[in-house]
């Protein structure tokens, strides 16, 4: 009777069971998944085959799904979920199937550079508008390229418009995707349209490192058209085999220097009286602008450099040769000038020469001097440019001196806490050993009977 009564409830409760979870549950789409490709590879459900996939990629995802019966309003989705990141992934338009019908449609699933490498599922939905669906897994393992380099960002400065005449001011951040380390990857700043190309810079990243490069510098030419320009950020590794861009849009404006140097609009011609003799027209005077960006610089003691850029801007109608030369930094610096000393400008042009100064060890943390010669061809002098830079310590060693200092201080701030408890130890110590003394000279002294 018991073995009954308890047959009969344990059926029951599975009855109850199995109606709370179908009142839970999707139902199934009456229809099958025939096939799965990825870039016209055929994927494998489950764990026994694991599609192996690189970042920074788009992989084209055909999916083949055949209906058993008519169905309205389908949809397929692909996903890769589970990156803090990121969320990949794709979904059709809506159609409608018929029974017995083979359908093939396409997705595309952009894994970006920064997605972690793991291993992940792809899901794959089909699914209606009323609910029902089916689900297959698949796993891809997300690797990376041995060798890739991405721009994260470009700092302009100024950021909106720049003033013909003016320097415009790049820092490029770069981040190293890749499984490999690369060394001397070449940082470079261009305007095409005016010619212009920063001194490069040259970055070592390790894998999964981002770094920032050196400021780069480009003065716009004085008489430049106002107007948008396009100008391009390169960065080259891999031996110079990889090459990665960015485009960016500089705004320039009219420069008033420009307008100061034009020559005055003509007049309109007066008769010429026959008793007036007629004066002979003066040429217009050609001159070279040569000018400088920032003229005071900070420089770290043995680390790192700075740039003065020198810009030379031809209003002739000849070209020109310069030579430049720095005076006055040999004992405390070194001195780079690129991309050569000499300069040849053409008539109408504006050419750059960058003064790369780095401070030496032994510099002296102070303000040193120096100066910039600029001859012409025959050797003259025709412009001394005096610039300066500030020699200071590295932070860690100002730091580090600034603790040694501050260790001292209190060293002898104990030392003499320690001489007074001394002191006063032995005072007290010396004016006990009194008192005892005195006591031992009376009893001494008295008399018994």
């Amino acid at each position: 009777m018991n073995r009954g009564k308890i047959m009969t409830f344990s059926m029951v409760l599975l009855v109850l069971i199995s109606i709370i979870a179908l009142s839970g549950s999707v139902s199934a789409l009456n229809a099958s998944i025939d096939f799965v490709k990825v870039d016209g590879d055929a994927m494998e459900p489950g764990l026994n085959t694991v599609q192996d996939l690189e970042r920074d990629n788009a992989f084209e995802v055909r999916v083949k799904v055949t209906a058993l019966s008519d169905l309205d309003n389908v949809e397929i989705e692909a996903m890769i979920t589970g990156d803090h990141n990121d969320r990949v992934s794709d979904v059709t338009d809506v159609f409608d199937m018929k029974a017995n019908v083979s359908y093939t449609k396409k997705l595309e699933l952009t894994f970006p550079a920064r997605l972690e490498l793991d291993q992940y599922r792809l899901r794959v939905y089909v699914r209606d508008r009323a609910g029902d669906e089916l689900q297959q897994d698949y796993y891809v393992q997300v690797d990376t390229a041995r060798n890739s380099i991405k721009i994260k960002s470009v700092d302009l400065d100024p950021a909106t418009d720049v003033e013909a005449g003016r320097s415009i001011r790049a820092i490029v951040d770069v981040k190293n995707y890749g499984q490999k380390d690369e060394d001397d990857v070449k940082v470079e700043f261009v305007i095409p349209e005016l010619s212009l190309k920063a001194l490069p810079d040259y970055l070592d990243i390790e894998a999964d490192e981002t770094k920032v490069s050196e400021e780069l510098y480009l003065r716009i030419p004085v008489c430049a058209e106002p107007g948008q320009y396009n100008g391009q950020v390169k960065v080259t590794y891999d031996d110079g085999d990889e090459v990665v861009t960015q485009d960016v849009v500089i705004d320039v404006t009219e420069s008033p220097v420009c307008e100061a140097n034009q020559p005055a609009a003509q007049q309109p011609q007066q008769p010429v009286q026959p008793t007036q003799p007629v004066q002979p027209t003066q040429p217009a005077q050609e001159k070279t602008v040569i000018t400088v960006g920032a003229q005071s610089q900070e420089l770290i003691r043995g680390e790192g450099g700075a740039i003065y850029p020198i810009t030379f801007t031809n209003s002739g109608s000849e070209a020109k040769t310069y030579v430049v030369a720095v005076t006055g930094a040999d004992e405390w610096a070194t001195v780079k000038i690129s991309p050569l000393q000499t300069v040849v400008v053409g008539a109408g042009e504006s050419k750059s020469v960058y003064v790369y100064v780095s401070a030496k060890e032994t510099a002296e943390p102070a303000e040193h001097s120096f100066t910039v010669d600029v001859k012409d061809a025959s050797g003259n002098v025709v412009k001394q440019i005096p610039l300066s830079a500030s020699v200071v310590d590295a932070q860690g060693e100002e730091k580090s001196a600034s603790g040694l200092k501050k260790a001292l201080e209190i060293a002898v701030i104990v030392l003499v806490v320690i001489l007074i408890i001394v002191a006063l130890i032995v005072v007290f110590t010396k004016k006990k050993d009194d008192e005892e003394e005195e006591a031992e000279d009376e009893i001494s002294g008295q008399t018994y009977y």
